[in-house]
């Protein structure tokens, strides 16, 4: 059921504009597939490059250093922190199903501070943080706490490649207010 007064995104798209199938293996596990349809219509330059550079940072386990479960924090923290609805969403119904707990999710996505984590979890959404409010004021200390709650230089790597990738997500998908499917929205609804 489409709702007819929340357009997929604040610029229009031709209705009939339909994506070559290469970009749609590229978005299988994606839950904003109209919104993503705005995108490659205006970004036919752009938009198979950075699926195919992004798809692997989120969805590929194989990908990196960080697990499946980090990496969906992290993505859902910085969201947070930007406010995009259309990220939180998303990121915060994986994360559940990773952690098998919805409601801590939840609690993540509203603030978390709140929420025990681990010692090296905290450390990389507190990095999170500070790389998403105020990257300038990054410094070399900032890796000797990783360092220092057992993050390798490699992870250290993947996770500030995760953080600006979420950064520059975020900030595309509130920019031009794409938003999510109604279908993947019906399927998270609680019954």
């Amino acid at each position: 059921m489409k709702s007819k007064s929340d357009p997929y995104s604040w610029l229009p798209c031709d209705n009939a504009y339909e994506m070559p199938d290469e970009w749609l293996d590229l978005l299988e596990d994606v839950p904003e597939k109209h919104s993503m349809r705005v995108l490659a219509f205006y970004g036919k330059e752009s938009f198979g490059r950075s699926s195919a550079y992004v798809g692997p940072i989120f969805y590929d386990p194989e990908y990196g250093t960080l697990t499946l479960k980090e990496r969906e924090l992290v993505a859902l923290v910085v969201s947070s922190m930007n406010g995009c609805v259309s990220c939180v969403i998303p990121h915060k119904y994986n994360l559940g199903k990773l952690l098998d707990d919805h409601g801590r999710a939840e609690r993540i996505a509203i603030n978390y501070r709140t929420v025990q984590l681990t010692e090296r979890e905290r450390a990389m959404v507190d990095h999170a943080v500070k790389l998403t409010e105020s990257p300038n004021t990054s410094d070399p200390g900032d890796l000797r706490i990783l360092r220092d709650k057992g993050l390798s230089d490699q992870d250290i790597y993947f996770l500030v490649e995760l953080i600006a990738t979420v950064n520059w997500s975020n900030r595309l998908t509130s920019g031009l207010g794409l938003r999510v499917d109604d279908e993947f929205s019906e399927m998270i609804a609680p019954q």
